[in-house]
């Protein structure tokens, strides 16, 4: 099968970088000669476009898994997409999906802190913060939202 079948196969499969898709090839042990004509003939056919990639990206990311922009520019950054590129789906993204990313720690926050309704305090914390700070939240939103669900919670006791 050659480099450009075997490349329509595995893009009907998911959307990928044209980086991720060429790593992709050579690690099937296509030729880069093979596999740079494959990657020309789909980005000339519109079949193959890193600006399309990232929008697809970056919303299901914002939407599904509830990431911040910087988580997802970094994961975008690491699958080789131009830094304009990936500021621009983002940017796009969070306007037309209307995202308050102060309004997703939060809820990111509240639904976690339910599963750790057993925990002692302290544990409570640092768990919610590793949480949030993983899924790359700004610190400061971060704090304010531990903050406030543990200020509360001390409260209602």
């Amino acid at each position: 099968m050659t480099a450009y079948n075997r490349a329509i196969e595995c893009l009907a499969r998911a959307p990928k970088s044209t980086k991720g898709l060429t790593r992709w090839l050579l690690d099937r042990e296509y030729t880069p000669e093979d596999v740079a004509a494959a990657i020309e003939k789909l980005t000339a056919r519109g079949l193959l476009n890193d600006a399309q990639f990232a929008l697809l990206f970056t919303r299901s990311r914002a939407l599904n898994r509830g990431q911040s922009r910087l988580r997802i520019q970094l994961e975008l950054a690491k699958r080789g997409i131009a830094r304009d590129l990936v500021d621009a789906a983002i940017n796009e993204v969070m306007s037309d999906e209307g995202f308050d990313e102060r309004a997703m720690v939060e809820s990111a926050a509240a639904k976690k802190f339910r599963s750790l309704a057993k925990l002692e305090p302290e544990v409570q914390k640092r768990r919610l913060y590793g949480f949030l700070a993983r899924k790359g939240y700004p610190s400061a939103l971060v704090r304010d939202a531990v903050y406030k669900l543990t200020r509360t919670s001390q409260l209602a006791e």
